[in-house]
């Protein structure tokens, strides 16, 4: 038996060959092949001299397959249908009858976008679910090997490789405090700095944007308490002198029921780049394309504009 080493086999001379042996005219493969006739017939002598055997033998004005490839032609062509079917095949996904659970990082405050993200999963993809799980550290390493399929979380710091993200919304900042809170009567940094300020512990490291911008200013906020989640603060503000500064979109939606006002603020902190991130592995999945824009789209409906009826009026900044 003749060894082939198939590591020296150009998948483009299979393809030709299977065409020649269909064909069985140099001319008319050429053409097929949208190839000149010397490119087919350098391709037919690689192939002779790879498989150890002519394969077309000219006789009589026409080319005739040896016995071996006339053995060789009914696998080769099966073979690359074969291959083709399987390089054009993507996962078959269908919403409607999908039954997944999909898991999206994120921090709690996303959950101002769950009723428009649940009521088209429910229009589309009615046996799906979602879960929300918490963004905790190393949430990005996590939706790069695949244990959550999505996360959002703002854009911070060096890339992770193999995680792909796509902006949805710039948040800026804002105070949140309860109606009437004394500071509200000569609102500014000063009133900003004499009340105790409400904090919510993130995954991030260091020191915060605010603290940072409170620095640049040559000002020290006073210390409050510390919670696990942003939507544990409205309550607590609703009843105390504390302050919150955060981005507005966190508890904009939430704000009208505590009956919290919405105050400027009075430093000037760069706004936070809110992102879908995703593994780059499933780029081109079907389920994970059609989760993101389903997201996508909760989330610029959520935080992507004012939420109307959500603030008061605020009293205006004096330095």
């Amino acid at each position: 038996m003749h060894s082939i080493d198939l590591s020296a086999i150009d998948l483009n001379l299979l393809v030709v060959l299977d065409v020649l042996l269909q064909e069985r005219n140099v001319t008319r493969a050429a053409r097929r092949l949208h190839r000149t006739q010397s490119t087919i017939s350098h391709a037919l002598a690689r192939l002779r001299e790879q498989l150890g055997d002519p394969l077309l033998v000219r006789i009589g004005g026409e080319m005739r397959p040896t016995p071996r490839a006339e053995r060789l032609a009914p696998g080769l062509a099966h073979l690359l249908r074969s291959l083709g079917r399987a390089l054009a095949e993507q996962e078959r996904f269908d919403p409607a009858t999908t039954d997944r659970v999909f898991t999206l990082a994120a921090p709690d405050f996303v959950a101002a976008a769950f009723p428009a993200l649940v009521a088209r999963m429910a229009s589309e993809a009615p046996g799906a679910s979602i879960e929300l799980v918490p963004a905790r550290r190393g949430v990005l390493r996590d939706v790069a090997e695949g244990r959550h399929d999505l996360a959002v979380v703002p854009v911070r710091g060096e890339p992770v490789d193999g995680v792909r993200h796509e902006l949805v919304s710039a948040l800026d900042w804002a105070v949140f405090a309860r109606a009437g809170h004394p500071a509200c009567a000569r609102w500014g940094l000063r009133a900003w700095t004499d009340y105790p300020h409400l904090r919510v512990r993130t995954s991030s490291e260091g020191e915060g944007p605010v603290d940072v911008a409170a620095r640049a200013r040559g000002v020290v906020r006073r210390l409050g308490p510390v919670l696990p989640h942003f939507l544990l603060a409205p309550p607590l503000l609703a009843r105390t002198d504390l302050l919150l500064t955060v981005p507005r979109a966190v508890l904009a939606a939430v704000a009208p029921r505590f009956g919290l006002l919405v105050l400027p603020c009075p430093l000037k902190i760069e706004s936070i780049d809110l992102a879908i991130h995703w593994s780059a592995r499933l780029d081109l999945e079907a389920p994970s394309v059609w989760l993101r824009a389903r997201v996508r789209d909760a989330l610029r409906e959520a935080f992507a504009r004012p939420t109307t009826g959500s603030t008061r009026a605020a009293p205006r900044t004096r330095g």
